[in-house]
């Protein structure tokens, strides 16, 4: 996108103290760069910006064509592949705006969303924590936006298959997200691939845990911040399209969504909801041949059969949890963009 010609310049300096700061991490996403650089300068829609690009040592040029698509931004090489927390913090202690935007490189914001969000914030300042709206390529509403709460009643429901069998209810399947009416609506859990957080939450929460690697940290925040007195929530005006999950094999994906599930659980449901999602790993492991026999009984299936058997072959590497931090993790060939 050209800058002078498409839209927003974002700032080099003198950013106002109640300006946005945009922050992507990248790990390999050249292949997101461009598109999501021209949606970031349409999705501010006026409003004081600066646009922050961390790399996590993706060693393709993935940084020398973030500087290339947005030459007003700052890019930041953090030396290593830390995960996405690791990068975010880079970039949150570049930042100079009172509002933090994390973005994921492969989410493409709507004109005018990062605005939203923004304007959402100021208007209730007890949310600290504040997402939007997303929705699939045809323009349908995805859910996914926000999660209810995991607790150990959740893990229950996942265990016995309940929430399998009864999708999207409420009391049988309580942290599947649902259609909200209301322009905006709290919710327990923001997704972390597009989400602002006030500049004090983040410095009163500590941020994301660093210890995770990928997956979950966005969950553990959220918690973290409502027992602080903050109320997260989402606004439909803030409308963006993330089709996540590009650079994972399926059953890669899985053993990091589990391992930060699994984190998220043990510190705020107990160990006993970590050995209850374990089992309904078993059971769909078991089973998941006969539930893809009934997929109206599937609630939203994310994963084939041999996968859910290699999870279970995985359970003692993925029910441990991200390590604490400060210990290494081999990252492999996943992303953390």
């Amino acid at each position: 996108m050209d800058v002078e010609d498409g839209g927003h310049r974002f700032a080099g300096t003198g950013l106002p103290p109640d300006g946005v700061s945009v922050i992507v991490v990248t790990y390999r996403s050249t292949a997101h760069l461009e598109e999501c650089a021209a949606a970031l300068r349409r999705a501010v829609a006026g409003e004081p910006a600066e646009l922050i690009i961390v790399d996590n040592d993706s060693g393709d040029g993935t940084a020398d064509a973030a500087r290339k698509v947005a030459p007003d931004a700052l890019v930041v090489e953090s030396g290593r592949n830390g995960g996405f927390a690791y990068g975010c913090h880079e970039g949150a202690a570049r930042a100079r705006g009172e509002w933090l935007v994390f973005v994921n490189p492969d989410a493409v914001p709507a004109p005018g969303s990062i605005a939203a969000l923004a304007a959402a914030a100021r208007a209730d300042p007890r949310a600290g924590i504040v997402g939007g709206r997303c929705v699939t390529a045809d323009g349908t509403t995805d859910p996914r936006g926000w999660w209810g709460r995991p607790t150990r009643w959740s893990a229950f429901c996942f265990a016995t298959l309940l929430g399998s069998a009864f999708p999207g209810n409420r009391f049988l399947d309580p942290e599947s997200p649902r259609p909200w009416s209301a322009e905006t609506r709290r919710v327990p859990v923001v997704t972390g691939g597009f989400m602002l957080v006030s500049r004090r939450a983040w410095d009163e929460t500590g941020g994301f845990d660093r210890s995770f690697f990928m997956y979950g940290e966005d969950a553990d925040l959220c918690l973290r911040a409502a027992e602080l007195g903050y109320r997260p929530m989402v606004t439909g005006r803030a409308v963006f399209r993330h089709e996540g999950g590009g650079s994972s094999t399926s059953t890669g994906k899985l053993v990091l969504l589990f391992t930060g599930k699994a984190t998220v659980m043990r510190r705020h449901a107990g160990a006993g909801a970590v050995r209850l999602l374990a089992i309904g790993v078993f059971a769909r492991a078991v089973l998941s041949r006969l539930l893809s026999a009934r997929p109206e009984r599937q609630g939203r299936p994310t994963a084939r059969s041999e996968d859910w058997r290699v999870l279970w072959s995985r359970r003692r590497e993925w029910t441990k949890g991200w390590p604490k931090a400060g210990d290494e993790r081999e990252a492999g060939e996943t992303h953390a963009g």
